[in-house]
């Protein structure tokens, strides 16, 4: 399985929504999803929700989510941003959650629409004082129709929250189902049945798929070796780290660095 978190680069990417399925996921960024023909079925948080012409769905930081299935006359457009991007927001986007996280077509103000319109206008990285204009207006109207519940409440979506953020914050750490139970306040049964049945990932695969990603981002840094990178992320020895990178990239940490930096790539082997 690929890994669970996606990292995306950047601050703001506006552009075409997704026209074929994407598996359950998490990342930092807040996502917005506009349908403007077509329909798809999208996962957020644990619930399905079909999406229709019109309808608006906006996701949460390390709220698990997926596009399940879209129609193939499926467009639309898509935002995806950092919650410090808007600070008048940031407060609402680290403590809250939605209680539905989907807008639909006739409760979308117009205000919504030229702005996506506008930002349409605009995608890409360039723009970008004129994108982060237009999304704030767009957010000041979507979060207006909105319902809201502390992300810390202590039901089973909100724990899943909490579960995703802790781990992402300690899994660079000696951390094992054991410890982020604890950590957590829960039992290691508790934990292990919720990522068997809302994660669809074992415990450790889902800390070295964050591991991994961040050890790819630390490799952009040419002063970071690859041993320093191991024990960065968490890894006692490099062996342990090789076979981890080669399951969730297909390649050796050597031959990725080389892949970066337009060298020869070399083809991964599982038991050098």
């Amino acid at each position: 399985m690929k890994a669970f978190y996606e990292t995306r680069e950047g601050t703001l990417f506006v552009g075409p929504m997704t026209r074929y399925p994407f598996p359950l996921h998490v990342h930092e960024m807040l996502e917005l999803a506009y349908v403007m023909h077509g329909e798809c079925l999208m996962q957020i948080d644990g619930e399905t929700y079909l999406l229709k012409e019109g309808d608006l769905a906006i996701n949460f930081p390390l709220v698990p989510h997926a596009f399940e299935q879209l129609s193939t006359d499926v467009s639309g457009f898509t935002a995806f941003f950092l919650a410090d991007s808007i600070s008048e927001f940031s407060n609402t986007f680290h403590t809250l959650l939605p209680v539905s996280p989907v807008l639909r077509a006739e409760a979308v103000p117009k205000e919504v629409i030229y702005a996506i319109d506008r930002l349409m206008e605009h995608p890409g990285t360039e723009h970008y004082p004129t994108r982060l204009a237009y999304l704030h207006v767009l957010l000041a109207h979507v979060l207006d129709k909105m319902e809201f519940r502390p992300a810390e409440q202590m039901n089973e979506k909100g724990l899943a929250d909490r579960v995703v953020k802790y781990i992402f914050d300690h899994a660079c750490e000696n951390i094992t189902l054991t410890t982020a139970a604890h950590g957590l306040g829960i039992s290691e049964s508790h934990l292990s049945h919720l990522f068997s049945q809302q994660f669809h990932i074992n415990f450790r695969r889902f800390v070295n798929a964050i591991r991994i990603d961040k050890a790819e981002s630390l490799m952009r840094d040419p002063t970071m070796t690859l041993t320093a990178i191991c024990y960065a992320c968490g890894y006692e020895n490099m062996r342990t780290f090789r076979r981890a990178f080669v399951r969730e990239t297909g390649l050796l940490p050597t031959a990725y660095l080389q892949k970066m930096r337009g060298e020869n790539t070399l083809t991964a082997n599982f038991d050098a």
